[in-house]
């Protein structure tokens, strides 16, 4: 097949020789790979069975197989794996060799879940936590990460940003490690953890495994980790070369240990005497958004030395700076929706690309008020309306509006009615214990009237000697008889007075304090509660409370329905988003503190290194889009002025890094929209061209030059 001249000389790459490929979004890597990998079977004469590709994910891997197959025949189509696969290969050989025990390996999360709880279950008990099984996620992210670093616990717990709350993970670990080697089971991050261990502290061990393969194919090499790079460097040897390919600058996963030194840096110290390759050719979208992507990213300092640049067959991608409002009466988002619609185009085709979930409420709300059916990649604790808290909040003002417990229940509850009764009822938690939040719920339900379920519970249910406990649920009590009352007397309230007294009688802030993990879960919470209560002031103006509740069920009702729909806009994040495209891609909420997110309390020292990975996921956002990408901000004069005088880059004595929702993100100061946007009538070489000045036009001009355009713009003080 026709490949461009970069991605020749990736696939004639010499056979003898490491390779390094940095390669750009949408610049046809997983090509690249195939025929790499058809040039090694082909030209080179290696046995299929001597070559194996390392991707970074089952679908990846998948795909992979699926291509090599077609373009070489099942027969002669290497092996596709994940790192995973390529660490459960490697065991079954030392197990083979005599250097590895055949464990039980557990699969199911739950299981794993059961597990720890069970280790922790005595530490639980000492510090104060009463459900083991909610503490065994944070510990089993804990250890996965310790894992991943091949660090010491000690080590992972000073470089992390774990809660103050469990510093007992740290000694803990040991003891996890010591129960799973006695019961002879490993969990899924112990299919690299293991292998690499054995070899790391056995040289029979690695010398046994050296030699299984000829060549080594690496995807998406910037997400890798310790031990995953640790695994490659002792499944290539001495013998097998290996092919690593990434981009520096899509390095988003630093939460699980992935790091761009070892794209940038340690591929050549662990695999020495290699060669560099730069696919900075993308097919993917136009010449607007590779330079404006380019001025974005150039902000991070560490980083690979390459420009994006835009094939001869991409497409003529649009930029569009939107600012927040309405046009001819509708939320802007709304508009783009439409307009893209008129001219032809899917809602399929369409994304909404946030940094975080909490910043799609007022997108979601915006989407269910026009009936505009959308999915929600991410579950239901992502969509406002189902997030837990919210739904609480929603739950007491329906019970306040009469809509909830009308009559009570004669003989059994249904299953539905219980969990409807318990997703507000129990939220903030009572902390009676899941099966009593259940017989909490049916208890109120058979016997509503004046909140006598409570009293019931605590009678038949709250041991005597634990006062506190019967004082948490009868309080819980109180409110319901009080709002109750207002359902049956039709005394309502206005919709936002009952709920500024909700979320003061529930103490709802400091009860999302107390049950987060992390500062910044809380605050992606918080901002979803706080976009429900704008909603709630800016669109029950005019409504009695019965009526707001019953809009808020249209949109529960809509909101259900469109989950069924084929036919829907996605919703996703940036996270989410990576390897994927799509012809229209918005990105709502672009203000500081948004994006990038300005966490609640940062040390000076790493405000930089989280800039950066920011603008790494930014710069992944943008390049999704084929044909339109939307960037929705608030009006900022300041941007405005900025983007006319054709300004990127570095903009910190003009952006403060602090959440100001008034102003624009600092990635929209760097992208120097305006200039970028020009690009294409440059290249087209139309009048006014000559005319055009910029205060920083070195990026755009490096950009033509690179093309071979004997045109630079001129920059202006």
């Amino acid at each position: 097949m026709a490949l461009s001249p970069q991605q020749h000389e990736v696939v004639v790459h010499d056979f003898k020789l490491h390779a390094l490929v940095l390669a750009v979004a949408g610049s046809g890597k997983s090509t690249t790979m195939v025929e790499r990998i058809a040039f090694l079977v082909e030209a080179g004469k290696f046995d299929p069975t001597s070559i194996i590709a390392v991707m970074f994910n089952s679908g990846a891997a998948k795909e992979m197989l699926h291509r090599l197959q077609k373009r070489l025949g099942k027969r002669n189509a290497p092996e596709s794996c994940t790192f995973h696969g390529l660490g459960t290969r490697t065991l079954k050989r030392l197990v083979t060799g005599g250097y590895a025990e055949p464990w039980t390996f557990e699969a199911n999360v739950h299981k794993a879940n059961k597990f720890a709880a069970e280790v922790i279950t005595s530490a639980c008990r000492k510090y104060g936590h009463k459900y083991p099984r909610l503490v065994a996620q944070d510990f089993l992210g804990f250890v996965d990460r310790v894992k991943s670093d091949l660090k010491s616990p000690a080590a992972v717990w000073a470089a992390g940003d774990w809660p103050a709350r469990y510093e007992w993970f740290v000694p803990w670990y040991n003891q996890f490690e010591k129960e799973r080697t006695e019961k002879r089971i490993r969990f899924f991050s112990d299919l690299i953890y293991d292998p690499v261990k054995i070899m790391l502290n056995n040289p029979d061990a690695a010398a046994y495994i050296n030699g299984r393969y000829k060549h080594v194919i690496l995807d998406e090499y910037q997400d890798i980790c310790e031990s995953q790079q640790s695994l490659v460097r002792f499944t290539a040897g001495t013998v097998a070369r290996v092919m690593a390919v990434g981009d520096d600058d899509q390095t988003i996963y630093g939460w699980r240990g992935a790091k761009s030194d070892y794209i940038l840096r340690d591929f050549h110290r662990d695999f020495p005497g290699g060669t560099t390759y730069k696919l900075n050719r993308t097919w993917r979208y136009g010449h607007a958004l590779s330079c404006s992507a380019n001025y974005v990213i150039t902000g991070n300092t560490d980083r690979a030395d390459k420009l994006c640049i835009s094939g001869s067959k991409a497409p003529n991608t649009e930029l569009f700076l939107e600012y927040e409002g309405f046009v001819n009466g509708k939320p802007k988002i709304v508009s783009i929706v439409d307009q893209w619609l008129k001219g032809g185009g899917q809602l399929t085709e369409m994304v909404v690309l946030v940094r975080s979930y909490s910043k799609s409420a007022e997108s979601q709300f915006q989407l269910l008020q026009y009936g505009i059916p959308f999915r929600l990649e991410g579950g239901d604790e992502a969509s406002v309306l189902e997030n837990k808290w919210v739904a609480s909040l929603i739950g007491w003002m329906q019970l306040a509006a009469g809509q909830v417990a009308k009559n009570a229940f004669f003989g059994e509850p249904d299953i539905g009615s219980i969990i409807g009764i318990r997703k507000f009822v129990d939220v903030p938690s009572l902390d009676v214990g899941w099966e009593n939040s259940g017989i909490l719920s049916k208890l109120v339900l058979q016997h509503p009237e004046e909140g006598q379920g409570f009293g019931n519970f605590v009678s038949a249910h709250v041991s005597s000697q634990n006062q506190m406990m019967a004082d948490r649920v009868l309080r819980r009590g109180k409110l319901w008889r009080k709002l109750r009352n207002m359902g049956k007397t039709r005394e309502y309230p206005k919709p936002v007075i009952l709920l500024n007294e909700l979320l003061y009688f529930l103490d709802i802030e400091k009860s999302v304090m107390k049950e987060a993990n992390k500062d910044e879960e809380a605050e992606e919470i918080l901002s979803l509660i706080e976009a429900f209560i704008e909603y709630v002031k800016v669109n029950s103006k005019g409504k009695s409370l019965p009526e707001f509740m019953n809009h808020v069920q249209d949109l529960l009702t809509f909101s259900e329905s469109a989950k069924e729909s084929t036919v829907a806009l996605l919703i996703t994040s940036c996270h989410r988003s990576k390897g994927m495209e799509w012809p229209c891609v918005i990105m709502p909420s672009l203000y500081q503190g948004s994006f990038p997110i300005v966490p609640r309390s940062i040390s000076e020292s790493k405000i930089e290194s989280h800039l950066a990975d920011e603008r790494r996921l930014f710069y992944v956002g943008m390049t999704r889009a084929i044909n339109k990408l939307y960037l929705i901000a608030p009006r900022d004069p300041r941007l405005d002025e900025w983007l006319r005088a054709c300004k990127g880059g570095n903009c910190d004595d003009v952006i403060p890094f602090a959440k100001d929702v008034s102003v624009a993100s600092q990635f929209l100061y760097e992208s120097n929209l305006y200039l970028s946007k020009a690009l294409p009538a440059i290249l087209a070489g139309g009048k006014g061209r000559e005319s055009l000045r910029a205060s920083s036009p070195e990026l755009l001009n490096r950009y033509l030059k690179e093309l071979g355009v004997d045109f630079q713009v001129p920059k202006i003080a």
